[in-house]
């Protein structure tokens, strides 16, 4: 435990109680290849640029995923589409949000496991409103899948581009605002054991008005995830290695051990009094209650809308709206005494032995034992249900004016607003009225409340009502709607707010001998502003829920920016093409002040068939309204005093740290040294329960930077039409990273570091020399290495008149995947690593990752097969022993067949994990497995063999 508590490192604080996963989707990716542009091209405007340029060329690396790839996934929502580009890390998702306290079923996207909040999410190259309160991380359950055209991904520093949050890279999504007619898309999904159901519906419709001078598009949107129960697959249906003995009848000891054997009492089939035998015997199966994957609900609508006011002058606007419902599912809350207090604040030791409900042999066992109050545990079945409820709504509207001036310059004026609102609400119990119904007496009609009987309490609660928990269903509904308050329910509701002015001005300015010299300038004002709040008895600490204080902040920040492309030469001996290319940003921040980023780079093709690219960049990601801005709250962190003798093992655990083998610091504390040299410095179980800490904001935070290098070669050889190779190296140094000082690195660096104040200024130990609390505040302390080399191989090849075949193969391998929570702390190596759910690693960091397509088509009909493959992974940085768990390959299929010569009208068919890859199995208690999942489930595919079917009509 000590090793482990020596490498807890740096925890990201982008959301609170929110977790970083990934989901299970295969798909495409077409990695953008430089070409020669023909005279008739286009101009266009690629993400990680404001210039337009006359093709897809770019310095850095542009991932493209089309309309048509997005179709061959089968996926409603688009992060089961992104999940599998190999850039993309572990996200926050259905499968690893269970058990957040808020936030349940979002849906982020996390490049090169730098977190999301550090990666940008655009639509249509602006700014989108946030949907985890207090953060900048977009829920992409906001976004219309079908009305998608493209999806261009950069990883990479794009801070001086797009301003903040681009440190690890920007995903844009690009909607089709030019979609003429109407489309109906309707599909059903199903695994092959009948549960898992998913379903959706879209409508799209799109018209041109006014002489072609307007145009207008409209979609709406439905789908329904049923979600997937834990003990619906055989990996996950019961609690490995053991159930927990927080049992729904309940768990009794008179000595307060708790350990099998005749001491302790419990409760058989029938109620019948009983000697516990185990957890695995007569404890409670905690996965029969959990989800896999949580349940969401969808309704989109979106409009986009364009009317050219004069030649040179268009009027735009995009409106969204989305609504989405969630629920989580956890198993009924688990009470002891230990989580009690009486009305006084000091601890509950038990039901007292005049409570006329408890067993006469327990009671007996009391008297034996010479105690009067009863330690206990149970599970509250037959009170209320925990698991939340989940409303988010959101809501954007831009407007903007775009045209041309000179016929040589483009501007782009716009105005955005946003706003997303949440409503969680679950069950809870009331700690003083649990007390208060736990501390019965007899009374002449049967058991009432003490405090109504005692006349020197002054507290008398006239409705209250004795609660019986000795046996399973005990519990009356008077005495439940006591202890919840009549059912009252804890509540959080959060509300966000951004507003975007933004003006930008591109063109040509005069010829070099390479082509025209083309910048980009402009300047943007974006307001934020989040609030959560949580019902006043959950600030308060009343719940046995943890207290968790409500978080209000707003920040400003004012934008310039210049981007210049200089195209050297051109059409030269062994200078096809030279350009070099640089942007500037500067903010000025209400919070943090001024900060500047920067790009400089450039690509170099000595002949048409290879391109080399390279950037470096400095990008900065300002702290979030959450870092710097969240209220103190509690947690109860399971650490262990590096002075305690037992070593953390509670009651009765023999000394295993000598006195004279205690560190320094400790014996340096009079009250610890009189303990060890007295017979031993330990602590009870209960002592060791109850440390708690509190975790916050810190308004004195600076902001992020970051260095990144993306340097590569395209090879696109004439003599091989449609095939190319793309390979780029990137490198992503983050320093001054925002995070917290893991609870049990402070309280280990501060005994054997030195007693540094940045470590033992979060430590608060009583009299007696025992921790009582350890806080975790947000600091910029850390720092985030991550680099490696993407390869792409595409290929395409028509055949006879009716005939494609298409070929995508994308490789991501890793090199390094480094954090370091504090300066000259442990670096923690993390390739080859698993993700960790309690011990805040950066994702899984596998040394390599495929993604392969291929697509054959032949008159009307298509089949498309998709092979994922996921390197070997560990987890022997918190558990030694560790074993691989083996390479993993997933496939996915597809066919659609076209029932006219223009494929107007399709039907498709589909199967996910073709095979019926499980996933690996760690244990409940392992730290990379998520609670009620037994596996890493932001890594591997949980639900196993999906089957589904699909229309897709356009008229």
């Amino acid at each position: 435990m000590k090793t482990f508590s020596k490498r807890a490192l740096l925890r990201a604080s982008a959301a609170p109680a929110i977790l970083s996963a990934s989901l299970i989707a295969t798909a495409a990716f077409a990695q953008t290849a430089p070409q020669a542009a023909d005279a008739g091209d286009d101009v266009i405007v690629v993400t990680g640029s404001r210039i337009a340029r006359p093709d897809l060329s770019a310095s850095v690396p542009v991932a493209v995923v089309s309309q048509e790839q997005i179709t061959q996934t089968g996926a409603a929502n688009i992060q089961d589409v992104l999940a599998e580009l190999p850039a993309v890390g572990q996200n926050i998702s259905r499968t690893s949000s269970n058990f957040s306290t808020t936030g349940n079923g979002v849906a982020t996207v996390n490049l090169r496991n730098l977190g999301s909040s550090r990666t940008l999410v655009l639509v249509n190259g602006r700014r989108f409103v946030a949907g985890l309160p207090g953060t900048s991380i977009v829920d992409l359950n906001t976004i219309p899948t079908d009305l998608i055209k493209q999806v261009q991904v950069v990883t990479g520093g794009a801070s001086a581009v797009y301003g903040s949050e681009a440190i690890a890279g920007v995903v844009n999504f690009i909607l089709d605002d030019k979609f003429e007619g109407l489309r109906f898309h309707g599909q059903n999904t199903l695994s092959d054991e009948g549960d898992a159901g998913r379903y959706l519906a879209t409508v799209t419709g799109g018209l041109s008005f006014g002489g072609g001078r307007g145009h207008i598009v409209v979609n709406g949107s439905f789908d329904k995830d049923n979600g997937l129960r834990s003990r619906d697959r055989g990996f996950s249906d019961t609690d490995i290695p053991n159930r927990s003995s927080f049992a729904s009848q309940g768990l009794f000891s008179p000595n307060g051990g708790f350990a099998a054997g005749p001491n302790t009492f419990t409760f058989g089939p029938n109620n019948v009094l009983k000697n516990y035998q185990g957890a695995n015997i007569d404890g409670y199966n905690r996965n029969q209650d959990r989800y896999l994957g949580v349940p969401v609900e969808r309704y989109l609508a979106t409009g986009l809308a364009s009317y050219e006011l004069a030649d040179n002058v268009t009027l735009y606007s995009e409106v969204t709206y989305a609504k989405s419902k969630s629920r989580s599912k956890l198993e009924p809350q688990a009470v002891a005494n230990t989580d009690l207090t009486n009305a006084d604040g000091t601890g509950y030791e038990g039901i007292p032995i005049t409570n006329p409900f408890i067993p006469t042999a327990i009671r007996d066992a009391m008297v034996a034992a010479g105690v009067t109050s009863l330690p206990f545990r149970r599970r509250s079945n037959d009170i209320f249900d925990r698991s939340n409820k989940n409303d988010r709504e959101t809501w954007r509207v831009v407007a903007g004016l775009k045209g041309s001036l000179a016929e040589k310059f483009n501007y782009d004026v716009y105005y955005s607003h946003g706003q997303t609102k949440d409503y969680t609400r679950s069950g809870t119990i009331f700690g003083p009225q649990y007390v208060n119904a736990l501390n019965a007496v007899a009374g002449p009609n049967g058991p009432v409340c003490s405090i109504n009987v005692d006349a020197d309490l002054t507290n008398n609660d006239a409705a209250c009502v004795p609660i019986n928990i000795f046996g399973a269903n005990t519990v009356s509904a008077a005495a439940a709607n006591y202890v919840t308050r009549g059912g009252q329910l804890s509540t959080y509701r959060a509300k966000i707010k951004q507003d975007v002015a933004a003006a930008s001005i591109s063109g040509e300015l005069f010829e070099l001998p390479g082509g025209a010299l083309s910048f980009a300038t402009g300047f943007e004002y974006r307001r934020e502003s989040s609030t959560e709040d949580f019902d006043q008895a959950t600030n308060d600490g009343l719940t046995l829920g943890n207290l968790l204080s409500d978080t209000r902040g707003k920040y400003n920040v004012k934008e310039g920016f210049i981007e210049v492309l200089a195209p050297i030469l051109s059409e030269r001996p062994f200078f096809h093409y030279l350009g070099l290319e640089g942007a500037i940003r500067y903010a000025d921040y209400s919070t943090v002040g001024g900060v500047w980023s920067w790009k400089a780079g450039g690509d170099w093709a000595p002949i048409p068939d290879i391109r080399f690219r390279g950037i470096y960049a400095e990008a900065t990601r300002a702290p979030s309204i959450s870092e710097l801005f969240s209220a103190q709250s509690e947690t109860f962190p399971a650490v262990v005093d590096p002075c305690d003798q037992a070593e953390g093992n509670g009651d009765g655990a023999p000394i295993s740290i000598p006195a004279a083998a205690l560190p320094a610091a400790c014996l340096s504390n009079p009250a610890i040294a009189a303990a060890a040299a007295a017979g031993g410095f330990t602590y009870t179980t209960a002592q060791i329960q109850t440390i708690n800490g509190f975790v916050g904001g810190n308004p004195s935070l600076n902001e992020e930077t970051a260095k990144t290098l993306t340097l590569g070669a395209v090879l696109s050889p004439r003599f091989a039409p449609g095939f190319s190779v793309t390979v780029d190296y990137y490198r992503i140094k983050v320093q001054n990273a925002i995070g917290i000082i893991g609870q049990q690195t402070s309280l280990d660096e501060c005994i054997t570091g030195g007693g540094e104040a940045l470590f033992c200024n979060n430590i608060t130990r009583d009299a007696t020399g025992r921790v009582t609390q350890v806080d975790a505040f947000n600091l910029n302390t850390g720092s985030f290495l991550v680099s490696g080399i993407d390869t792409a191989v595409n290929y395409s090849k028509s055949f006879g008149d009716n005939g494609k075949f298409d070929l995508v193969a994308r490789w991501t391998h890793l090199l390094k995947q480094e954090q370091t929570s504090f300066p000259g702390g442990p670096t923690q190596k993390e390739v080859g690593q698993l993700d960790c759910y309690s011990c805040g690693r950066l994702g899984t960091g596998f040394r390599d990752k495929v993604n392969v397509s291929a697509t054959i088509g032949l008159n009307n009909v298509s089949l498309n097969w998709r092979v994922n493959y996921l390197s070997s992974v560990k987890d022997d940085i918190t558990d030694p022993d560790a074993t691989r768990t083996g390479a993993y390959w997933y496939h996915d299929a597809q066919l659609r067949i076209g029932l006219d010569k223009e494929k107007t009208y399709e039907l498709y068919f589909g199967v996910d994990n073709v095979f019926d890859k499980k996933p690996p199995v760690f244990g409940d208690t392992n730290p990379v497995t998520f609670p009620g999942t037994q596996t890493s489930a932001n890594t591997y595919d949980l639900y196993g063999r999906m089957l589904y079917a699909g229309v897709d009509f356009r008229f």
